[in-house]
């Protein structure tokens, strides 16, 4: 973990003398703020997100998140009252196909801090849980512009988090409402327990 922090902080430092060369088309500078959900057939939580992509060279960006999400589930006599705290720190690559059509891809290092109490079926006792997982997402996507406001971001998503590996596909969705701010709107849909992951929120560039 400390080695690919330093690594992803090198990475970063590139930005100083890169930056200014970076070529025109999509912009891999960015923060992000909003709401997340997280829906399968075992949780269902609720919390917010906060992000960023840092343009380190004209093919190379820099990303990170952090998610806090408040996981309440009753299903018969099980209940579940959890938080989950999860950091995501990566490398991200990206080549133009078209001057409206990017292609890229994203490798993250995750770390998944689950906090709170459970109660299992049968059972009249709750069960503290103090639990963290730890692994890696792969996203490769394509970011196109059909519309001067619009883009659009088809993706497919890999996460293999503690004992947990899981496969889905989705679609972003933004609008450029106000000079650098854009409306940011991304579904996932993974195969694992029909596991869905919305994202509503504002990008702002940098």
């Amino acid at each position: 973990m400390k080695q690919y922090i330093l690594a992803v902080a090198a990475a970063a430092a590139l930005a100083t003398v890169s930056q200014g060369a970076a070529a025109k088309g999509f912009n891999y500078s960015y923060g992000i703020l909003g709401y997340r959900n997280v829906d399968s057939d075992n949780i269902d939580g609720d919390g917010g997100q906060a992000g960023f992509s840092y343009g380190a060279t004209d093919y190379v960006n820099v990303t990170g998140s952090y998610s806090r999400l408040w996981i309440d589930q009753r299903d018969g006599a099980s209940d579940v009252d959890l938080d989950l705290d999860e950091f995501k720190i990566g490398f991200g690559g990206h080549y133009p196909v078209h001057k409206k059509i990017d292609i890229g891809g994203t490798v993250s290092y995750v770390d998944q801090q689950y906090t709170g109490h459970e109660k299992p079926d049968g059972s009249t006792n709750k069960t503290n849980v103090n639990e963290s997982d730890e692994g890696y997402e792969v996203v490769v996507y394509a970011r196109t512009l059909p519309w001067k406001k619009i883009e659009l971001t088809p993706h497919i998503v890999y996460t293999n988090v503690g004992s947990v590996s899981a496969t889905g596909g989705g679609l972003g969705f933004f609008y450029n409402f106000y000079k650098d701010f854009s409306l940011r709107v991304r579904v996932t849909r993974f195969n694992k327990d029909s596991t869905s992951n919305v994202f509503a929120g504002i990008r702002l560039d940098f």
